[in-house]
């Protein structure tokens, strides 16, 4: 264990220098440079580019979000201090003027576009404060690709690697499952986890943008590299340094939009369709992956705040636990005028939801359902009955069937697959000011429980094949 603790800690600090040593290469371009490529965007539209799902044409939404806008506006910002300074932490327009909900022409209609749109004024004055709370992996990467490419060119360059990333999992996947039948579950599978993804994952709404294609491309990436490298395959060493560089990518790249609960799901995936029939050997590599990827994400974290206090002063810790609190309360939310007129035809009212853990919890799952639309192409029937309707009925199959199997290999299995479709009902109750806020795009992680019910249902499928030509 102390070695599987040290390589985790190497590959975090290795990580960390890397990711540092990008951003301070991306400082070294001009303010000027990366002013141009948002005035480019914004004049040929680019930036305010939207989409019409196929249930929802007469309402299309923007590709572009109001993080997008955020991370632009961390580029065209004068930065104060040195190099160094600049390098670790962005700075952000902290502007109190109030917003009408108007779209300015070119800009996408969220408040941090119209302070994008302020800041890129020839002769702007905008007040500005850093933001450390985050890594910031996006802004880093945003740089180093608008260094280089239109701000199109690079959106675009995101969805590519997403989608023939996903393409080519479900592809390989299935290929192997013709050419060796007797291996087809895990195969079956891990197509059908690329295909839901590729799918149900929103991408045509999230795959452009700079705050979640980043994520969005780590866990491709990994989902891949395990499908290649089961954890089986590797040694526990080599499966404790893939999870924490995982764990590490998943931080630099975490914008609170759903990134590390995916990730802990997709570390209890890769355990559970490997074709391990070891229980113990089993068990001890999901404590390791689990172990690996979250110790990696807290790791970077903690130094990330450890030197923004020791360049900035101890308030900044202050405000991060303060900010991470309030995201875990069930009160300091507001409610939208015609939310609250929803409410108000069933008798209930914001402050009665507020004055409730419960029922703030309630609340925060219904937001979840309701913008689940955007997993179904826009229709709201079809977005509950894929992340809460068919997921239950294949969740109570599966706890039958764990209920009566003997084979504690396959128990296990059960359980984990349970447990995996339970992390984002946990994850909602623990910030549920986080999920009522931002059920926009929190919804996204629930296609796993009906990517992973439904992957347990091909792999089961292709053992009973496998009993019945036995037999």
């Amino acid at each position: 264990m102390p070695a599987l603790a040290l390589r985790a800690l190497l590959v975090v600090l290795a990580t960390l220098l890397t990711f540092y040593a990008a951003s301070l290469a991306s400082a070294l371009v001009e303010r000027q440079h990366y002013r141009g490529r948002v005035a480019e965007a914004v004049a040929s539209g680019a930036l305010a580019r939207d989409i019409a799902l196929p249930f929802a044409r007469s309402n299309p939404v923007s590709i572009h979000n109001f993080n997008d806008c955020l991370i632009l506006s961390m580029l065209v910002l004068p930065q104060e201090d040195d190099i160094f300074r600049r390098a670790l932490s962005p700075r952000v327009p902290s502007l109190d003027a109030p917003w009408s909900g108007e779209a300015l022409l070119g800009y996408p209609p969220y408040v941090q576009c119209r302070d994008l749109a302020l800041a890129m004024e020839p002769a702007a004055d905008v007040p500005a404060g850093y933001y450390h709370r985050y890594l910031h992996g996006d802004w880093v990467l945003a740089k180093l690709l608008l260094a280089i490419l239109p701000f199109a060119y690079a959106t675009n360059l995101l969805l590519i690697l997403l989608v023939a990333g996903l393409v080519a999992l479900a592809l390989l996947a299935l290929r192997n499952a013709v050419r060796r039948p007797e291996m087809a579950g895990r195969d079956r599978a891990y197509a059908i986890m690329a295909l839901m993804l590729l799918l149900l994952y929103a991408l045509p709404v999230f795959g452009w943008s700079f705050s979640f294609a980043p994520a969005d491309l780590a866990l491709v990436g990994f989902l891949l590299f395990f499908y290649l490298r089961p954890p089986s395959a590797l040694s526990e060493l080599g499966f404790a340094t893939a999870a924490a560089l995982f764990g590490a990518l998943t931080a630099m790249f975490e914008f609170l939009t759903g990134g590390s609960p995916s990730g802990l799901i997709l570390i209890f995936a890769v355990v559970l369709f490997d074709d391990a029939v070891d229980l113990r050997a089993m068990w001890r590599r999901l404590c390791i992956g689990i172990v690996s990827f979250t110790a990696a994400i807290i790791l970077c974290f903690v130094f990330k705040m450890a030197v923004v206090a020791a360049i900035w002063g101890l308030p900044e810790l202050d405000l991060f636990s303060r900010q991470i609190g309030a995201h875990m309360s069930s009160a300091g939310w507001e409610v939208a005028p015609e939310n609250a007129a929803r409410l108000a035809r069933f008798g209930i009212g914001p402050e009665a939801i507020r004055s409730s853990f419960l029922f703030s919890y309630l609340y925060a799952l219904s937001k979840v359902f309701y913008f689940s639309q955007f997993l179904a192409f826009g229709s709201v029937e079809l977005g509950f009955l894929l992340v809460a309707i068919v997921p239950l009925l294949l969740a109570l199959r599966q706890g039958l069937l764990l209920w009566r199997c003997s084979e504690p290999v396959e128990r296990m299995r059960a359980g984990l697959l349970l447990a995996a479709c339970a992390i984002m009902p946990a994850w909602y109750l623990a910030f549920v000011h986080h999920t009522i806020v931002h059920a926009h795009f929190m919804f996204r992680p629930m296609v796993w429980p009906l990517a992973l019910l439904l992957a347990m249902e091909a792999w089961r499928r292709t053992g009973q094949k496998q009993s019945a030509k036995a037999g």
